[in-house]
């Protein structure tokens, strides 16, 4: 699977630019403000319905613009897809094979994305829902029961909430109950098998990045030996906070090094390279897994970074099989040796140059 063609419309500086990208190894680059990483933007919503840098997608439309469109070619096993989204200001509309109101599910499925950027280090210290939603990215796309199961667990907690919060009796409360086990424990088989698979993966990657010690431990929300004795044994502490406080959307997966927490115990730019070696390691699992390979967004992975950590960064960027888009101010500020497609980018235009 690869992007063979980007359409970018009146989104943030770029009014209108056409990528045909190589499969391989793609850099961008350009000043700053130029609009390098508003494309890879443009990539990243493509591919998760988001944006990485705005909670909503409205903001995202040009100045003066009604709406923003992105359109999106793949070429899936010699079978071309094509994704697409329409952003106007209180409203996205999605397309696949044009076909118009896609579920945000079917978008995400069709084009895996990831994105390694200057806050990727958020994966290290930021809070458990920065790591609980990459872990649930890579089950979805690897574990196909994952998403029923999520949304039965989800629906039966809002449920169990409310009933909570007013006040209902014991056995209102307690009815959900059998729901949201079987889902829970569905969801918490899903996500141990995953990380089972990702966690030798995510080792190896760390190791290239002079992080040896490096590893995840998977909490899974619930301290009791299963979630029916946790909400049996909680019920009360439950009734007092007015919600449900253990179960698998309170999981975490907490980041060791030398068996302290890495947030404690690693600077800015090493935090850096262990966020991105969960992201290279989740790429290079979902590849082998699922027989597809995966778009990587790597926006200036020179901040922060230099002589050695660096080096380390894009050697093993460039041994992942994946599209990859990488940004730069200079097509000689990263130690790049394979064969890339360079694309010149300066006031919202983009130009191939190679």
């Amino acid at each position: 699977m690869a992007l063979r063609e980007i359409r970018i419309e009146n989104l943030r500086c770029l009014s209108k630019a056409v990528l045909e990208p190589a499969a391989g190894l793609n850099l961008l680059i350009g000043a700053n403000g130029s609009g390098k990483t508003s494309a890879l933007e443009a990539i990243y919503v493509l591919g998760r319905g988001r944006s990485f840098r705005a909670p909503q997608l409205g903001p995202l439309i040009r100045t003066g613009q009604s709406q923003a469109v992105l359109f999106g070619e793949l070429d899936e096993k010699d079978h071309p897809h094509r994704i697409g989204l329409r952003v106007e200001s209180r409203k996205t509309e999605l397309h696949i094979d044009g076909e118009p109101g896609a579920a945000l599910a079917e978008l995400v499925a069709a084009l895996p994305v990831q994105l390694i950027d200057p806050q990727v280090h958020d994966l290290v210290q930021g809070g458990p829902g920065e790591r609980r939603r990459f872990l649930d990215w890579g089950v979805f796309h690897v574990k196909h029961d994952f998403l029923p199961s999520w949304r039965r667990y989800r629906r039966a907690q809002q449920q169990r909430n409310t009933a909570l919060r007013q006040g209902a009796s014991p056995a209102t409360v307690t009815a959900w109950d059998p729901e949201l086990i079987a889902a829970g424990e569905t969801v918490e088989r899903l996500r141990r098998e995953y990380l089972d698979e990702l966690i030798p993966i995510f080792a190896d990657h760390a190791a290239k990045m002079q992080l040896k010690s490096a590893k995840i431990v998977y909490l899974p929300g619930y301290s009791e030996g299963s979630l029916a004795t946790a909400l049996a044994s909680g019920r009360e502490r439950d009734i007092t906070m007015g919600a449900t406080q253990a179960g698998p959307h309170r999981a975490e997966l907490r980041l060791e090094v030398d068996d302290e927490q890495a947030r404690h115990r690693l600077s800015r730019g090493q935090q850096k390279l262990l966020g991105a070696s969960m992201v290279l390691a989740q790429v290079a699992h979902l590849t082998g897994a699922v027989d597809r390979r995966m778009v990587l967004l790597v926006d200036e992975p020179a901040a922060e970074l230099d002589g050695e950590y660096l080096q380390s960064l894009i050697a093993a960027i460039q041994d992942i099989d994946a599209q990859v888009f990488i940004t730069a101010l200079r097509d000689d500020s990263l130690p790049l040796e394979s064969d890339v497609r360079l694309f010149h980018v300066e006031r919202g235009e983009i130009g191939v140059l190679i």
